[in-house]
């Protein structure tokens, strides 16, 4: 038996807007890797109590975002590995991959003064094709979802 996430996957449509998603997200990762925001940010967390992965913003995801991480092959965590933080918070940062767009877009006061400006804009640029490749793969799978009655 088929089921409806596989039936989902079969549309081109969609399955191309995952892997282009999914790319966009690697160059936002690799861009934030290059200019030192996710050592700045893991530095935060453990020296700090970082702040900006606290617990409740995964409040913010919707199913629509929760099922793209299931399509992307992310096991959902059933537990927190931090009760102070995120769901998705896991030793080494984020356990997904479609994040919420104010997980990705968030430049701290930390970051703006640690991070060469030509840096974080360069960063910026991919936050904005990633949110762009998000929303669209958002709106075509619910629109799918509405149009085969769910």
């Amino acid at each position: 038996m088929r089921t409806v996430g596989s039936v989902i996957l079969e549309d081109t449509e969609i399955s191309g807007l995952i892997e282009g998603y999914r790319v966009a997200i690697k160059d936002t990762w690799s861009a934030m890797s290059e200019a030192g925001v996710s050592a700045q940010c893991m530095d935060c967390a453990i020296n700090d109590g970082g702040s900006c992965c606290g617990r409740g913003i995964e409040d913010r995801f919707d199913a629509t975002l929760l099922l793209i991480n299931l399509f992307m092959g992310i096991r959902l965590p059933t537990a927190r590995f931090d009760q102070t933080g995120c769901m998705f918070l896991g030793e080494r940062g984020c356990l997904i991959a479609a994040r919420h767009l104010i997980c990705v877009n968030y430049i701290c006061k930390r970051l703006n003064e640690r991070i060469a400006k030509d840096a974080i804009m360069r960063v910026k640029e991919k936050i904005g094709r990633e949110a762009v490749a998000g929303f669209a793969l958002e709106e075509a799978l619910k629109k799918w979802l509405i149009g085969h009655g769910f």
